[in-house]
């Protein structure tokens, strides 16, 4: 698979995003991987307490998922060309 996208709490994090974290444990981490390299992670910043307002991040996957999936139809199509 050339494009993956994880979703993952801290402590299964890899060690390279663990490093650029100055100490942040909390909330959950979306990772993206193009060819099996990060190319990009970012926390979702929900602290212990807020955890209560059931704040959903799950769609985030399958929209990237989907973008990809339509930028490939896009590149493979002259349809875009002007």
């Amino acid at each position: 698979m050339m494009f993956k996208v994880r979703i993952l709490p801290y402590g299964e994090l890899p060690d390279e995003v663990k490093s650029q974290l100055c100490g942040y444990v909390h909330g959950e981490f979306i990772l993206i991987y193009h060819k099996d390299k990060l190319i990009f992670w970012k926390s979702d910043d929900i602290e212990p307490e807020d955890v209560g307002f059931c704040r959903d991040l799950s769609w985030v996957p399958e929209i990237i998922d989907e973008a990809y999936k339509l930028g490939l139809e896009d590149g493979n199509s002259l349809d875009y060309i002007d």
